[in-house]
């Protein structure tokens, strides 16, 4: 849009330039100086420009980074709140529940606390046991039945005051948990408030940038979407640990009624040609493949670690692999689409979740011109995902890919959770 604004004015300036005047009877030798003089002079002008517009997306591109830490940052503290809530209406639950056990087991105590009040502390009148008593045979049974009587006094008050117990630590640390919740609301009230500022900050760099008219565009991801990205990889996880739990029931299954055949098969055959009989194995699938392969086939532009800051992040979390644009982009490895949209510096981007070997992992590809896949659909190695482009904070043709141990977890200064993908391809 500059290049092409500027390109009219030049083109205007050489319209300009090449009409008759009054004052002056130009050469064309000195006309075609004074274009080339006005061309050098707009190329800087959009050299400049160009530069102009970089600073400032870099200005923007730190912004996003700090607002889409802080997003994730909250998105934490609201799900670590809610495992508080859900411990406290717990707690409030085994609170009535043994407060209306305790009441029952004082309803029960009553009267034999009024006993013990009576015979100062004595559930039995010794005396009368002893002097009562018709023969040998009648003092054993009355001194048995008042032993046991005795016994199960003990256990009922024992009963009692262990639920007493138990009941004051459950409310010590139902209050306990009550303040804690109300520092992590505190806390995540701070992080909202830095959020804001963050938001106002960006929407005035932008008002500043509109004003200078430099014209670019750029995208961040709200914090509802991001709220919504964490939980589609919350279910994806779910469903892939549930889908290869179901596959390596299915295939232990599978091995033990081979083997089972095998072995019925072994028993039918004549015992002269038993020991010539060799078992047929059972297949575990393809073997030698990897774990992950290149999503990509151009070479790669930007490798994984610490970068300068001019993009608006010190360390880059993955690898860029160049292309042409239209070339197709391939999931790494099978697992379900945690998200397929545009949105932040990402731009088009897909988010892959993998349960491999019992060990959770998350691939990223960024900037793709073009997908094809949607997000909760299950994918397999090498399926076309869409493809290579430019979009969202890019500064030509590449595909961005992460590559994350668990869960998406996102930093602009540091790894977090990621790791160098071509140790993986």
């Amino acid at each position: 849009m500059l290049k092409k604004l500027l390109s009219t004015v030049l083109l205007g300036v050489l319209l300009v330039s090449t009409a008759p005047t009054s004052g002056h009877a130009a050469t064309i030798k000195e006309k075609k100086s004074q274009n080339a003089t006005e061309q050098r002079r707009l190329e800087k002008a959009i050299k400049k420009q160009e530069a102009k517009i970089s600073a400032e997306q870099r200005e923007i591109n730190k912004i996003d980074a700090a607002i889409n830490e802080n997003i994730f940052r909250i998105s934490e503290k609201n799900k670590q709140i809610k495992q508080l809530n859900l411990q406290i209406e717990d707690l409030e639950a085994e609170i009535v529940r043994y407060e209306i056990m305790l009441t029952r087991q004082e309803e029960l105590l009553g009267d034999r606390l009024r006993v013990l009040q009576e015979n100062d502390g004595n559930s039995i009148k010794w005396e009368e046991v002893i002097f009562g008593s018709k023969d040998l045979g009648d003092l054993f049974s009355r001194v048995m039945a008042g032993k046991k009587i005795a016994e199960q006094d003990d256990k009922m008050i024992s009963a009692y005051l262990e639920t007493q117990e138990k009941l004051a630590e459950m409310k010590k640390n139902l209050i306990t948990k009550k303040e804690e919740r109300v520092q992590e609301k505190k806390s995540l009230l701070i992080q909202k408030k830095q959020l804001k500022q963050q938001m106002k900050e960006r929407s005035a760099t932008l008002k500043k940038l509109r004003k200078g008219k430099t014209k670019f565009t750029t995208k961040l991801l709200s914090a509802k979407e991001l709220q919504a990205t964490l939980e589609a990889q919350e279910r994806a996880i779910a469903a892939a640990k549930a889908a290869a739990k179901a596959a390596a029931e299915k295939a232990a299954a599978e091995k033990a009624a081979a083997e089972k055949a095998a072995k019925e098969a072994a028993k039918s055959m004549p015992k002269s040609s038993e020991s010539t009989v060799v078992p047929t194995p059972v297949s575990s699938g393809p073997t030698g493949s990897a774990k992950f392969v290149r999503p990509a086939s151009g070479g790669v532009s930007q490798g994984f670690g610490p970068a300068s800051g001019a993009n608006g992040y010190t360390f880059h979390n993955g690898v860029d692999f160049s292309g042409p644009v239209g070339s197709p982009i391939r999931a790494a490895a099978s697992g379900t689409v945690i998200t397929a949209g545009s949105g932040g510096p990402y731009g088009n981007h897909v988010m892959i979740s993998h349960f491999l070997d019992g060990q959770v992992y998350t691939t990223v590809y960024g900037h793709m011109n073009s997908l094809s896949v949607s997000a909760g659909q299950t994918v397999t190695q090498g399926q076309t995902l869409g493809t290579l482009g430019s979009t969202g904070n890019s500064t030509g043709p590449h595909l961005h890919f992460e590559l994350h141990i668990g869960g998406y977890q996102y930093s602009a200064s540091g790894p977090a959770n990621t790791v160098d993908p071509l140790g993986y391809l």
